[in-house]
């Protein structure tokens, strides 16, 4: 079920997903043309999961596009459709999907359902110089977490190390907003402005690039 379809800025479109639907079901959401497709691309998928996530988010671009899209992959796993009209960012999280779409400049998404489970990984991604609100501690990890993977994601690069080459600067946790960030991988040292929101079901981040 699409619980949002926006304009977030100029030539940037978002779509998220509740994926509540069967395999047959999304695929009966797709047009002929890109029903096809997605058939191919299932072929040796078994996980029931990979295969919802994969079809969610061709309902997604399908519905922001109102055209026949092919996502293929890069040797690093990044999406990018093949006729190029679009840069594409996906995430997924349990039951949710997003696809954000600009149509020149890099982006970057990243969704998170709730879940204690980020207090185990804390280390390897949160630096020492990095505030984290001790009274809303795993949500401002969630946030930070989501925020330095919208980073990677704009960087396309597999050589960055989360703790070391990502950086937060401190802010307090709302609704929404916007977290300043950098990163120290290059030599220009970008400063970055990441948008995010908190949802009763998700975190959410995103940025333009």
């Amino acid at each position: 079920m699409l619980i949002r379809k926006e304009i977030v800025e100029k030539d940037c479109l978002i779509g998220i997903w509740e994926i509540s639907e069967t395999r047959t079901e999304l695929l009966d959401m797709l047009s002929p043309e890109n029903k096809e497709q997605a058939q191919r691309q299932l072929l040796g998928i078994k996980s029931k999961k990979r295969t919802l996530e994969l079809l969610s988010t061709r309902v997604i671009l399908q519905l922001l596009t109102n055209d026949n899209k092919t996502i293929d992959y890069t040797t690093q796993g990044e999406p990018f459709l093949s006729d190029q009209s679009y840069q594409i960012s996906i995430s997924h999280s349990n039951n949710h999907a997003v696809v954000l779409l600009h149509k020149s400049k890099k982006v970057g998404v990243d969704i998170e359902n709730y879940s204690s489970r980020i207090l185990n990984i804390e280390k390897r991604f949160m630096s020492e110089e990095e505030y984290i609100d001790p009274d809303n501690r795993t949500l401002h990890l969630m946030l930070h977490w989501c925020a330095k993977e919208t980073l990677y994601k704009l960087m396309d690069s597999t050589e960055i190390i989360f703790k070391e080459h990502l950086h937060i600067h401190p802010f307090e946790v709302q609704n929404k907003g916007i977290i300043k960030a950098y990163e120290s991988f290059t030599d220009n040292q970008i400063n970055f402005n990441i948008y995010y929101e908190v949802t009763d079901d998700f975190v959410l981040a995103w940025g333009v690039m």
